[in-house]
């Protein structure tokens, strides 16, 4: 039986686009999103104490963009923070971020998304990281470390909706001043009092603004003049404050005051005997009780010292 040498255009057809559909498949290896697989790659090693649903094949990002994939997962149970290392692989062209000082990190795509792990760059300068070398994991965050502090905040919560409960009761018992603003109707009663008696009293100082106003520039004015006279020395004020010569006298009389006064203190004079000396202050006091008993005695006895004739 003869071949025929003719190819049926289904079958030509399916050669096209299988084809074109590698065409594609390399053209988007090389060139599109993601990581290409003919790339070349440098690993890192990672160790976690729990990766948290995080498989092999899930995205590395660097700065939001992804630069390589989780090459391995497995326990190792080196220590407690080292139970399961992964392996992740990162494109060449980003390994100048990578230094001695870059750690990395678990995410979350969306809120229950897969996990993808975040290499947060190093500081530039510093040296770069060999291919191979175990890299810094940083601890915590996203929706697991808020999973992990729920106990903890749902503990405060609790504590507060007490404190705000115990409040309530004493507010409703009419406790404090709170309270009773709240349940005591005299209190209210007089602050509606005081707050009418207050727009009272407002009204009648706006109906008398200007009868208040007119008096007030009275005032003003009678004070300017009174200080006008002063400042130009008219009455006894206005000398005392322009006329030289008069506090020159008080400054005089004060002086001599000052000087009477210290004479005194040393015991000067009659004054000065008087108040320091006090044998002197004895016997003025015996005169004066003797003169005392000796009109006390005139009184009682007149005839004794008065003698009295017609003839």
């Amino acid at each position: 039986m003869k071949r025929s040498g003719r190819i049926k255009w289904g079958n030509l057809w399916v050669g096209i686009i299988v084809t074109f559909a590698m065409a594609m498949l390399l053209y988007t290896s090389f060139h599109g999103g993601g990581t290409s697989i003919f790339e070349t790659k440098d690993t890192l090693v990672c160790y976690f104490a729990n990766v948290n649903g995080l498989v092999k094949g899930a995205p590395v990002w660097l700065g939001g963009v992804e630069v390589g994939n989780v090459k391995s997962v497995r326990f190792v149970n080196l220590d407690e923070e080292r139970r399961i290392e992964a392996v992740i692989s990162l494109k060449k062209s980003v390994w100048e971020f990578i230094t001695t000082d870059s750690k990395v990190k678990l995410g979350t795509i969306g809120f229950l998304g897969d996990k993808y792990v975040e290499v947060v760059p190093g500081s530039k300068g510093l040296p770069l990281l060999e291919s191979g070398s175990v890299i810094t994991v940083l601890s915590g965050g996203g929706l697991d470390a808020v999973v992990d502090k729920a106990p903890g905040i749902t503990g405060s919560v609790d504590s507060l909706m007490t404190s705000l409960k115990a409040i309530g009761q004493k507010l409703a018992g009419g406790e404090g001043t709170a309270g009773k603003l709240i349940n005591d109707d005299a209190l209210y009663d007089n602050l509606v009092a005081t707050l009418n008696q207050t727009t009272e009293l407002m009204a009648e100082i706006q109906k008398n603004q200007k009868k208040i106003m007119a008096e007030l520039g009275t005032t003003l004015e009678n004070t300017s003049r009174i200080t006008g006279r002063i400042d130009s020395g008219q009455g006894s004020l206005g000398k005392m404050v322009g006329d030289d010569a008069l506090y020159d006298n008080l400054a005089n009389s004060s002086a001599r005051m000052d000087s009477i006064l210290a004479k005194i203190d040393r015991g000067e004079g009659s004054a000065g005997a008087l108040i320091n000396d006090a044998e002197v202050y004895e016997e003025v006091r015996n005169l004066l009780v003797r003169v005392n008993n000796l009109i006390a005695d005139i009184e009682a006895n007149p005839r004794k010292y008065f003698k009295f004739s017609v003839f």
